[in-house]
Protein backbone atom coordinates (compact mmCIF):
# COMPACT_ATOMS: atom_id res chain seq x y z
CA UNK A 1 0.00 0.00 0.00
CA UNK A 2 1.27 3.34 -0.87
CA UNK A 3 -0.26 6.57 0.86
CA UNK A 4 0.50 9.93 0.91
CA UNK A 5 3.89 10.51 -1.44
CA UNK A 6 6.16 12.61 0.77
CA UNK A 7 9.51 14.14 -0.33
CA UNK A 8 11.90 16.36 -2.19
CA UNK A 9 13.59 16.51 -5.48
CA UNK A 10 17.65 15.94 -6.08
CA UNK A 11 19.34 17.87 -8.76
CA UNK A 12 23.18 16.72 -8.72
CA UNK A 13 23.47 15.20 -6.23
CA UNK A 14 27.23 16.84 -5.48
CA UNK A 15 28.40 20.23 -7.19
CA UNK A 16 31.21 18.42 -8.87
CA UNK A 17 30.22 14.66 -8.81
CA UNK A 18 31.99 13.69 -5.83
CA UNK A 19 29.52 11.56 -4.20
CA UNK A 20 30.74 8.26 -2.94
CA UNK A 21 28.68 4.97 -1.66
CA UNK A 22 28.89 6.04 1.63
CA UNK A 23 27.94 10.00 1.04
CA UNK A 24 25.03 8.98 -0.97
CA UNK A 25 23.85 6.24 1.19
CA UNK A 26 24.17 9.43 4.41
CA UNK A 27 21.97 11.70 1.93
CA UNK A 28 19.20 8.92 1.42
CA UNK A 29 19.13 7.82 4.84
CA UNK A 30 18.45 11.36 6.29
CA UNK A 31 15.45 11.07 3.55
CA UNK A 32 14.12 8.01 5.03
CA UNK A 33 14.74 9.55 8.91
CA UNK A 34 12.59 12.51 7.68
CA UNK A 35 9.73 10.12 6.93
CA UNK A 36 10.20 10.59 3.37
CA UNK A 37 9.07 7.76 0.63
CA UNK A 38 10.04 9.08 -2.75
CA UNK A 39 12.91 11.21 -4.08
CA UNK A 40 12.48 12.64 -7.46
CA UNK A 41 15.49 12.49 -9.62
CA UNK A 42 15.17 15.63 -11.41
CA UNK A 43 15.55 15.86 -15.12
CA UNK A 44 17.45 12.77 -14.23
CA UNK A 45 20.94 14.62 -12.57
CA UNK A 46 21.64 11.49 -10.66
CA UNK A 47 22.98 8.51 -12.65
CA UNK A 48 24.82 6.98 -10.41
CA UNK A 49 24.09 3.20 -9.56
CA UNK A 50 24.81 4.21 -5.43
CA UNK A 51 21.62 6.59 -5.71
CA UNK A 52 19.48 3.98 -7.13
CA UNK A 53 21.20 1.32 -4.64
CA UNK A 54 20.45 3.55 -1.90
CA UNK A 55 17.01 4.02 -2.71
CA UNK A 56 16.05 0.22 -2.80
CA UNK A 57 18.12 -0.05 0.83
CA UNK A 58 16.38 2.33 2.47
CA UNK A 59 13.07 2.15 0.93
CA UNK A 60 12.66 5.01 -0.74
CA UNK A 61 10.92 5.25 -4.01
CA UNK A 62 12.22 7.14 -6.80
CA UNK A 63 10.26 9.49 -9.11
CA UNK A 64 13.06 9.05 -12.46
CA UNK A 65 12.58 12.14 -14.80
CA UNK A 66 14.10 11.84 -18.12
CA UNK A 67 16.24 14.35 -19.48
CA UNK A 68 14.25 16.93 -20.83
CA UNK A 69 12.17 20.10 -19.76
CA UNK A 70 10.20 22.75 -20.73
CA UNK A 71 9.14 20.66 -23.61
CA UNK A 72 12.65 20.95 -25.57
CA UNK A 73 12.19 19.21 -28.86
CA UNK A 74 15.96 17.26 -29.01
CA UNK A 75 17.53 17.52 -32.66
CA UNK A 76 17.92 14.04 -33.19
CA UNK A 77 14.94 12.30 -31.77
CA UNK A 78 16.22 8.69 -32.68
CA UNK A 79 19.41 9.51 -30.82
CA UNK A 80 17.47 10.92 -27.91
CA UNK A 81 14.98 7.90 -27.80
CA UNK A 82 17.61 5.35 -28.16
CA UNK A 83 19.63 6.99 -24.70
CA UNK A 84 16.45 6.49 -22.93
CA UNK A 85 15.05 3.27 -23.56
CA UNK A 86 19.21 2.41 -22.43
CA UNK A 87 17.96 4.42 -19.37
CA UNK A 88 15.47 2.24 -18.64
CA UNK A 89 16.85 -0.81 -18.93
CA UNK A 90 20.13 0.06 -17.23
CA UNK A 91 17.62 1.05 -13.91
CA UNK A 92 14.97 -1.13 -14.15
CA UNK A 93 16.56 -3.62 -11.86
CA UNK A 94 15.75 -1.29 -9.08
CA UNK A 95 13.21 -2.04 -7.04
CA UNK A 96 12.57 1.57 -5.77
CA UNK A 97 12.39 2.86 -9.33
CA UNK A 98 8.38 3.56 -9.27
CA UNK A 99 7.98 6.74 -12.04
CA UNK A 100 9.30 7.85 -15.31
CA UNK A 101 8.79 11.49 -16.52
CA UNK A 102 9.00 11.97 -19.90
CA UNK A 103 9.93 16.01 -18.68
CA UNK A 104 10.31 18.46 -16.62
CA UNK A 105 7.14 21.38 -16.16
CA UNK A 106 6.07 20.66 -19.94
CA UNK A 107 4.65 18.19 -22.38
CA UNK A 108 7.40 16.83 -24.59
CA UNK A 109 7.26 16.83 -28.20
CA UNK A 110 4.69 14.08 -29.21
CA UNK A 111 7.11 11.67 -31.32
CA UNK A 112 9.36 12.07 -28.17
CA UNK A 113 7.06 11.32 -25.72
CA UNK A 114 5.59 8.50 -27.67
CA UNK A 115 9.01 6.54 -27.75
CA UNK A 116 9.44 7.48 -24.11
CA UNK A 117 6.01 5.61 -23.58
CA UNK A 118 7.06 2.20 -25.36
CA UNK A 119 10.09 2.33 -24.14
CA UNK A 120 8.55 2.78 -20.35
CA UNK A 121 5.48 0.58 -21.11
CA UNK A 122 7.25 -2.16 -22.96
CA UNK A 123 10.48 -3.05 -20.46
CA UNK A 124 8.81 -2.58 -17.36
CA UNK A 125 5.38 -2.84 -17.36
CA UNK A 126 3.26 -1.68 -14.64
CA UNK A 127 5.66 0.85 -13.88
CA UNK A 128 3.72 4.49 -14.57
CA UNK A 129 5.21 6.88 -17.22
CA UNK A 130 3.99 10.32 -16.63
CA UNK A 131 4.69 12.74 -19.67
CA UNK A 132 4.62 16.29 -17.55
CA UNK A 133 5.98 16.53 -14.32
CA UNK A 134 3.45 19.35 -13.56
CA UNK A 135 0.79 18.63 -15.89
CA UNK A 136 -2.19 15.62 -16.12
CA UNK A 137 -2.61 14.04 -12.74
CA UNK A 138 0.25 16.32 -11.11
CA UNK A 139 1.09 19.71 -10.77
CA UNK A 140 3.39 21.85 -9.74
CA UNK A 141 4.65 25.53 -9.76
CA UNK A 142 6.07 26.43 -6.37
CA UNK A 143 5.61 28.62 -4.19
CA UNK A 144 9.73 29.30 -3.92
CA UNK A 145 9.65 31.88 -1.60
CA UNK A 146 8.65 31.94 1.71
CA UNK A 147 4.89 32.43 2.53
CA UNK A 148 2.74 32.76 5.54
CA UNK A 149 2.41 29.14 7.28
CA UNK A 150 -1.67 29.25 7.00
CA UNK A 151 -1.21 29.98 3.21
CA UNK A 152 -0.34 26.57 2.57
CA UNK A 153 -3.84 25.46 3.61
CA UNK A 154 -5.08 27.40 1.30
CA UNK A 155 -5.30 26.06 -2.37
CA UNK A 156 -5.62 29.35 -4.57
CA UNK A 157 -1.52 29.78 -3.00
CA UNK A 158 -0.78 27.20 -5.86
CA UNK A 159 -0.67 27.83 -9.64
CA UNK A 160 -2.86 24.75 -10.09
CA UNK A 161 -5.59 26.36 -7.41
CA UNK A 162 -5.63 23.08 -5.76
CA UNK A 163 -3.43 20.51 -3.44
CA UNK A 164 -3.29 17.02 -5.65
CA UNK A 165 -0.10 15.37 -6.20
CA UNK A 166 2.03 18.51 -6.10
CA UNK A 167 5.41 18.07 -7.44
CA UNK A 168 8.08 21.52 -6.60
CA UNK A 169 7.42 23.93 -3.55
CA UNK A 170 9.81 25.51 -0.95
CA UNK A 171 11.31 28.06 0.20
CA UNK A 172 15.33 29.75 1.50
CA UNK A 173 17.10 28.06 4.31
CA UNK A 174 19.54 28.99 6.07
CA UNK A 175 21.12 26.12 8.76
CA UNK A 176 22.87 26.53 11.61
CA UNK A 177 25.81 28.97 12.17
CA UNK A 178 28.45 26.77 12.22
CA UNK A 179 27.40 25.29 8.71
CA UNK A 180 26.41 28.59 6.99
CA UNK A 181 30.13 29.61 8.76
CA UNK A 182 31.59 26.61 6.57
CA UNK A 183 30.30 27.95 2.93
CA UNK A 184 33.79 29.87 3.03
CA UNK A 185 35.74 28.75 6.01
CA UNK A 186 35.53 29.00 9.64
CA UNK A 187 35.60 32.81 9.40
CA UNK A 188 32.23 32.42 7.95
CA UNK A 189 30.53 34.67 5.17
CA UNK A 190 30.04 38.12 5.97
CA UNK A 191 27.34 40.06 8.17
CA UNK A 192 25.14 41.91 7.72
CA UNK A 193 24.34 39.69 4.22
CA UNK A 194 26.68 40.06 0.99
CA UNK A 195 29.06 39.05 -1.29
CA UNK A 196 29.03 35.64 -0.58
CA UNK A 197 25.18 34.55 0.40
CA UNK A 198 24.57 35.70 -2.71
CA UNK A 199 27.02 33.80 -4.79
CA UNK A 200 25.44 30.61 -2.67
CA UNK A 201 22.08 31.18 -3.94
CA UNK A 202 20.83 34.08 -1.74
CA UNK A 203 18.50 35.78 -4.35
CA UNK A 204 16.03 39.02 -4.08
CA UNK A 205 15.37 38.08 -7.82
CA UNK A 206 15.44 34.85 -8.42
CA UNK A 207 11.87 32.80 -7.45
CA UNK A 208 13.53 32.19 -3.94
CA UNK A 209 13.39 36.36 -2.75
CA UNK A 210 15.35 35.72 0.13
CA UNK A 211 14.45 39.01 1.51
CA UNK A 212 10.83 38.13 2.21
CA UNK A 213 12.24 34.97 4.37
CA UNK A 214 14.63 37.68 5.66
CA UNK A 215 11.91 39.88 6.79
CA UNK A 216 9.39 37.04 8.20
CA UNK A 217 12.31 36.29 10.58
CA UNK A 218 12.85 39.36 12.07
CA UNK A 219 9.26 40.43 12.13
CA UNK A 220 8.94 37.99 14.72
CA UNK A 221 11.86 38.07 15.80
CA UNK A 222 13.31 41.07 15.88
CA UNK A 223 16.28 42.68 13.88
CA UNK A 224 19.22 40.54 13.89
CA UNK A 225 22.36 41.40 15.75
CA UNK A 226 25.11 38.85 13.44
CA UNK A 227 25.14 35.86 12.00
CA UNK A 228 24.72 33.75 14.97
CA UNK A 229 22.14 35.80 16.13
CA UNK A 230 20.01 35.53 12.32
CA UNK A 231 20.93 30.97 12.09
CA UNK A 232 19.46 30.66 15.48
CA UNK A 233 16.48 32.90 14.88
CA UNK A 234 15.94 31.27 11.04
CA UNK A 235 14.98 27.73 12.66
CA UNK A 236 11.81 29.03 13.67
CA UNK A 237 10.54 29.82 10.78
CA UNK A 238 12.34 26.85 9.14
CA UNK A 239 10.72 24.34 11.46
CA UNK A 240 6.80 26.41 11.30
CA UNK A 241 6.85 26.39 7.40
CA UNK A 242 7.92 22.89 6.22
CA UNK A 243 6.10 21.45 9.37
CA UNK A 244 3.61 23.45 7.40
CA UNK A 245 3.56 22.38 4.03
CA UNK A 246 3.26 18.61 5.00
CA UNK A 247 0.63 19.30 7.53
CA UNK A 248 -1.56 21.13 4.87
CA UNK A 249 -1.56 17.91 2.20
CA UNK A 250 -1.99 15.69 5.77
CA UNK A 251 -5.53 17.93 6.64
CA UNK A 252 -6.49 17.62 2.81
CA UNK A 253 -5.68 13.74 2.66
CA UNK A 254 -7.30 12.50 -0.29
CA UNK A 255 -9.31 15.46 -0.52
CA UNK A 256 -7.50 15.53 -3.13
CA UNK A 257 -4.18 15.69 -1.17
CA UNK A 258 -2.10 12.95 -2.46
CA UNK A 259 1.57 13.90 -2.51
CA UNK A 260 3.69 16.76 -1.67
CA UNK A 261 7.75 17.12 -2.98
CA UNK A 262 9.76 19.69 -2.28
CA UNK A 263 11.84 21.93 -3.90
CA UNK A 264 14.59 20.77 -3.19
CA UNK A 265 15.33 18.32 -0.13
CA UNK A 266 19.27 17.79 -1.00
CA UNK A 267 22.18 20.72 -1.63
CA UNK A 268 24.79 20.04 -3.93
CA UNK A 269 27.00 22.68 -2.10
CA UNK A 270 26.74 25.10 0.44
CA UNK A 271 23.29 26.96 0.03
CA UNK A 272 20.97 29.16 1.94
CA UNK A 273 18.11 28.53 0.02
CA UNK A 274 16.06 24.76 -1.70
CA UNK A 275 17.32 22.21 1.06
CA UNK A 276 16.51 20.17 4.29
CA UNK A 277 20.06 19.59 5.83
CA UNK A 278 23.14 21.67 5.07
CA UNK A 279 25.63 19.84 2.55
CA UNK A 280 28.04 19.22 5.24
CA UNK A 281 24.65 17.46 6.77
CA UNK A 282 24.08 19.05 9.79
CA UNK A 283 20.26 19.36 10.07
CA UNK A 284 18.15 21.90 11.24
CA UNK A 285 14.68 23.46 11.84
CA UNK A 286 13.54 22.54 8.13
CA UNK A 287 14.65 18.80 8.31
CA UNK A 288 12.81 18.62 11.67
CA UNK A 289 9.44 20.35 10.81
CA UNK A 290 9.39 17.41 7.85
CA UNK A 291 10.39 14.94 9.84
CA UNK A 292 7.52 15.75 12.39
CA UNK A 293 4.44 16.18 9.99
CA UNK A 294 5.60 13.35 7.93
CA UNK A 295 5.64 10.74 10.65
CA UNK A 296 3.56 7.46 10.05
CA UNK A 297 0.99 8.20 13.14
CA UNK A 298 0.94 12.34 13.74
CA UNK A 299 -1.23 14.58 15.43
CA UNK A 300 -1.87 18.44 14.05
CA UNK A 301 -3.54 21.03 14.16
CA UNK A 302 -4.39 23.47 10.95
CA UNK A 303 -3.37 27.56 11.93
CA UNK A 304 -6.61 29.02 10.22
CA UNK A 305 -9.57 27.10 11.47
CA UNK A 306 -7.60 25.02 14.37
CA UNK A 307 -9.02 22.05 13.49
CA UNK A 308 -7.31 19.06 15.45
CA UNK A 309 -6.62 15.13 13.35
CA UNK A 310 -4.84 12.49 13.98
CA UNK A 311 -3.53 11.27 10.87
CA UNK A 312 -2.13 7.70 9.87
CA UNK A 313 0.27 7.04 7.21
CA UNK A 314 0.61 3.25 8.07
CA UNK A 315 -1.15 0.04 6.91
CA UNK A 316 -2.50 -0.84 10.08
CA UNK A 317 -5.84 1.09 11.48
CA UNK A 318 -4.90 2.94 14.71
CA UNK A 319 -7.30 1.94 17.23
CA UNK A 320 -8.75 3.83 20.81
CA UNK A 321 -6.09 6.21 20.32
CA UNK A 322 -6.26 9.55 22.81
CA UNK A 323 -5.44 13.02 21.29
CA UNK A 324 -5.02 15.50 23.89
CA UNK A 325 -4.50 19.58 23.48
CA UNK A 326 -3.07 21.40 26.34
CA UNK A 327 -2.42 25.33 26.30
CA UNK A 328 0.54 26.97 28.58
CA UNK A 329 1.85 30.34 28.74
CA UNK A 330 5.91 30.91 28.92
CA UNK A 331 5.93 30.22 32.62
CA UNK A 332 4.84 26.79 31.87
CA UNK A 333 1.12 27.63 33.52
CA UNK A 334 -1.44 25.60 32.04
CA UNK A 335 -4.12 28.37 30.51
CA UNK A 336 -6.94 26.57 29.48
CA UNK A 337 -8.74 23.57 29.90
CA UNK A 338 -7.53 20.15 28.73
CA UNK A 339 -9.20 18.50 25.55
CA UNK A 340 -8.96 15.13 24.97
CA UNK A 341 -11.07 12.59 22.95
CA UNK A 342 -10.30 9.18 21.40
CA UNK A 343 -10.25 8.42 18.00
CA UNK A 344 -9.98 5.36 15.36
CA UNK A 345 -7.78 6.00 12.43
CA UNK A 346 -7.97 4.14 9.27
CA UNK A 347 -4.90 2.96 7.86
CA UNK A 348 -3.63 5.93 4.87
CA UNK A 349 -6.30 7.92 6.40
CA UNK A 350 -7.20 10.81 9.28
CA UNK A 351 -9.92 11.38 11.55
CA UNK A 352 -11.17 14.36 13.11
CA UNK A 353 -10.67 15.49 17.21
CA UNK A 354 -12.22 18.24 17.82
CA UNK A 355 -11.52 22.25 17.55
CA UNK A 356 -8.77 23.86 19.99
CA UNK A 357 -9.17 27.72 18.22
CA UNK A 358 -7.16 30.11 21.41
CA UNK A 359 -9.72 32.22 23.65
CA UNK A 360 -9.59 35.56 23.46
CA UNK A 361 -8.34 35.57 26.90
CA UNK A 362 -5.33 34.32 25.80
CA UNK A 363 -2.08 35.37 26.17
CA UNK A 364 -0.76 36.81 22.12
CA UNK A 365 1.99 34.25 22.28
CA UNK A 366 1.14 30.73 24.18
CA UNK A 367 1.70 27.23 23.39
CA UNK A 368 -0.52 24.72 22.15
CA UNK A 369 1.02 21.70 23.05
CA UNK A 370 -0.72 17.77 20.79
CA UNK A 371 -0.39 14.64 22.10
CA UNK A 372 -1.54 11.47 20.44
CA UNK A 373 -1.39 7.90 22.75
CA UNK A 374 -2.48 4.71 21.89
CA UNK A 375 -4.32 2.54 24.17
CA UNK A 376 -1.53 2.01 26.32
CA UNK A 377 -0.97 5.20 26.87
CA UNK A 378 2.47 5.41 24.84
CA UNK A 379 3.18 8.78 22.96
CA UNK A 380 2.64 8.06 19.72
CA UNK A 381 3.07 11.40 18.37
CA UNK A 382 3.81 15.24 19.80
CA UNK A 383 3.24 18.34 18.24
CA UNK A 384 4.28 22.14 20.03
CA UNK A 385 2.51 25.15 18.35
CA UNK A 386 4.17 28.71 19.41
CA UNK A 387 0.68 30.32 18.55
CA UNK A 388 0.88 34.53 17.99
CA UNK A 389 -1.53 36.67 17.88
CA UNK A 390 0.79 38.57 15.38
CA UNK A 391 3.85 37.89 13.78
CA UNK A 392 5.54 40.19 16.34
CA UNK A 393 4.37 38.37 19.42
CA UNK A 394 7.01 35.71 19.23
CA UNK A 395 9.30 37.87 20.06
CA UNK A 396 7.94 37.64 23.90
CA UNK A 397 10.66 34.92 23.82
CA UNK A 398 13.55 37.96 24.03
CA UNK A 399 12.44 39.27 26.87
CA UNK A 400 11.64 35.80 28.76
CA UNK A 401 13.49 34.81 31.60
CA UNK A 402 16.63 32.26 31.17
CA UNK A 403 16.05 28.67 31.99
CA UNK A 404 18.55 26.33 32.50
CA UNK A 405 19.00 22.93 31.10
CA UNK A 406 21.38 19.41 32.48
CA UNK A 407 21.72 17.15 29.87
CA UNK A 408 23.19 13.41 29.97
CA UNK A 409 24.40 10.94 27.35
CA UNK A 410 24.49 7.44 27.30
CA UNK A 411 27.45 5.04 26.67
CA UNK A 412 27.33 4.49 22.32
CA UNK A 413 26.36 0.79 21.64
CA UNK A 414 27.65 -0.81 18.38
CA UNK A 415 25.08 -1.46 15.78
CA UNK A 416 27.01 -3.12 12.83
CA UNK A 417 29.35 -0.27 10.99
CA UNK A 418 26.93 2.54 13.01
CA UNK A 419 26.48 3.58 16.61
CA UNK A 420 23.69 4.79 19.22
CA UNK A 421 23.44 6.53 22.19
CA UNK A 422 20.54 7.84 24.01
CA UNK A 423 20.28 11.51 25.33
CA UNK A 424 18.35 13.17 27.96
CA UNK A 425 17.42 16.69 28.33
CA UNK A 426 16.05 18.55 31.60
CA UNK A 427 14.53 22.08 31.82
CA UNK A 428 15.83 22.71 35.48
CA UNK A 429 14.42 26.51 35.17
CA UNK A 430 11.04 28.53 35.85
CA UNK A 431 10.03 29.23 32.72
CA UNK A 432 9.18 27.37 28.95
CA UNK A 433 12.94 26.33 26.91
CA UNK A 434 12.12 27.41 23.41
CA UNK A 435 13.66 25.13 20.69
CA UNK A 436 16.22 23.22 22.00
CA UNK A 437 18.51 22.08 20.23
CA UNK A 438 20.67 18.97 20.58
CA UNK A 439 24.38 18.64 18.81
CA UNK A 440 26.63 15.58 19.04
CA UNK A 441 30.30 16.57 19.47
CA UNK A 442 33.82 14.75 19.10
CA UNK A 443 36.11 15.24 22.21
CA UNK A 444 37.79 18.25 20.01
CA UNK A 445 34.50 19.96 20.29
CA UNK A 446 33.78 19.60 16.20
CA UNK A 447 30.11 18.04 14.81
CA UNK A 448 29.92 14.76 15.08
CA UNK A 449 28.07 14.55 11.36
CA UNK A 450 26.25 13.54 9.73
CA UNK A 451 24.05 12.30 13.20
CA UNK A 452 20.57 11.46 12.67
CA UNK A 453 18.45 12.53 16.04
CA UNK A 454 14.78 11.32 16.46
CA UNK A 455 14.15 14.28 18.25
CA UNK A 456 15.15 17.90 18.27
CA UNK A 457 14.51 21.54 18.49
CA UNK A 458 12.18 21.05 21.72
CA UNK A 459 10.11 22.66 23.49
CA UNK A 460 10.51 21.99 27.11
CA UNK A 461 7.89 22.88 30.30
CA UNK A 462 9.45 23.93 33.55
CA UNK A 463 11.06 20.44 34.98
CA UNK A 464 10.15 18.18 31.67
CA UNK A 465 12.91 15.94 30.47
CA UNK A 466 12.67 14.40 27.14
CA UNK A 467 14.85 11.77 25.99
CA UNK A 468 16.38 11.57 22.24
CA UNK A 469 17.99 8.83 20.27
CA UNK A 470 21.39 9.40 18.13
CA UNK A 471 22.88 7.33 15.85
CA UNK A 472 25.63 8.08 13.30
CA UNK A 473 28.30 5.96 11.38
CA UNK A 474 30.97 4.73 13.35
CA UNK A 475 33.75 6.29 11.27
CA UNK A 476 31.98 9.87 12.03
CA UNK A 477 33.62 9.64 15.84
CA UNK A 478 37.11 9.91 16.31
CA UNK A 479 38.05 8.06 19.20
CA UNK A 480 37.42 9.15 22.64
CA UNK A 481 34.54 10.57 24.87
CA UNK A 482 31.93 12.40 22.79
CA UNK A 483 30.01 14.85 24.43
CA UNK A 484 26.64 16.60 23.84
CA UNK A 485 25.52 20.39 23.40
CA UNK A 486 22.21 21.27 24.54
CA UNK A 487 21.47 24.74 23.60
CA UNK A 488 17.96 26.64 23.96
CA UNK A 489 16.57 30.15 22.36
CA UNK A 490 16.54 31.47 25.87
CA UNK A 491 18.93 28.94 27.76
CA UNK A 492 22.68 29.12 28.03
CA UNK A 493 24.61 26.12 26.39
CA UNK A 494 25.44 23.11 28.73
CA UNK A 495 28.20 20.42 27.13
CA UNK A 496 28.07 17.01 28.77
CA UNK A 497 30.59 13.86 27.99
CA UNK A 498 29.25 10.38 27.33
Amino acid sequence: MIGLIRGGNWGWDELLRRMPADRMDAAVRMHRAMNFTMIRNWVGSSNREEFYAACDAHGILVWNDFPNAWSMDPPDHEAFLSVARDTVLRYRIHPSVAVWCGANEGNPPAAVDEGMREAVESQVPGVLYQNNSAGGAVNGGGPYGWVEPEKYFDPSTFGSKDFGFHTEIGMPVVSTAASTRAMIGDDGPEWPIGGAWYHHDWSEHGNQASQNYKAAIETRLGTARDLDDFTRKAQFVNYENFRAMFEAWNANLWDNASGLMLWMSHPAWHSTVWQTYDYDFDVNGAYFGCRSACEPLHVQADPVKWQVIAVNHTRRALQGAKVTAETYDLSGRRIASTRETHVDVAPAASAPAFTAAPADDLPDLHLLRLTLTDDGGQVLSRNTYWRCRTPEALRALNQVQQTRLSASLAQAARDGDRRTATATVRNRGSMVAAMVRLSLLGEDGDRVLPTLYDDNYLWLLPGETRTVTLSWPASALPPGRPKLRADGYNTPPVTVRG
